[in-house]
């Protein structure tokens, strides 16, 4: 029942999105930037805990090649982080591997929460789809993931406990103002440890009008 339900509602929200002419789509993978943070509309940052500001990553750099990473200084060290693969196709290292069609997000050493947060540009209704997957085949990842709406309303919550296993989010059409925010979030999970929590993520909304 849960399988077909959720057949039901992605082709519904693939209907409304195809029958939404134009629709702006922000894509986090596709809009990725190496140049600033914020983005436009999307902003990568973390939390130190539950609760605590929003704070941006302020150090962006390669520490392997064709990926790029915003984290907090110094850098290519122990830190929570939002990454982009640029090479086009999965790339391996260390424990874990990281297809393109995901921004990969690590949790920190002190439980800190990696975000990337999208902020509504206008008001209106939207449409998103939204993807994790764990990424570490080794130990293998053991993250919690969610989607919160202006730093309050939780709309998932969810484990993800397994290796290439994605986990699919597609809620119903959602009314924001201009300025609200979603965010996706990752944290170190049951085991209180960020080793081996590689997880991607994914976030497209689609604009269907202003209200």
């Amino acid at each position: 029942m849960k399988l077909l339900k959720a057949v039901a509602i992605t082709i519904m929200l693939l209907l409304i999105i195809s029958q939404a002419a134009p629709a702006q789509i922000y894509d986090a993978v596709k809009d990725f930037s190496i140049v600033s943070n914020p983005n436009g509309v999307w902003s990568y940052g973390y939390l130190a805990s539950w609760g605590a500001p929003f704070t941006l990553y302020t150090w962006e750099g390669t520490c392997f090649t064709g990926m790029n990473t915003w984290m907090e200084p110094p850098g290519c060290g122990p830190s929570p982080s939002v990454s982009h693969n640029g090479t086009g196709k999965q790339f391996c290292a260390q424990t874990w591997c990281f297809p393109p069609s995901y921004l990969g997000t690590s949790p920190g050493p002190n439980g800190e929460l990696t975000v990337i947060r999208w902020t509504a540009p206008s008001s209106g209704t939207f449409v998103m789809r939204v993807k994790f997957v764990g990424m570490d085949w080794y130990f293998p990842t053991s993250t919690y993931v969610y989607v919160v709406r202006n730093s309050q309303r939780l709309l998932l919550q969810a484990p993800i406990t397994s290796y290439e296993w994605p986990l699919l989010f597609y809620p119903e059409p959602i009314k924001l103002f201009a300025g609200d925010t979603i965010d996706l979030m990752v944290d170190w999970g049951k085991d209180g440890s960020y080793i081996g929590d590689s997880t991607g993520a994914e976030l497209k909304i689609w604009s269907l009008g202003q209200h």
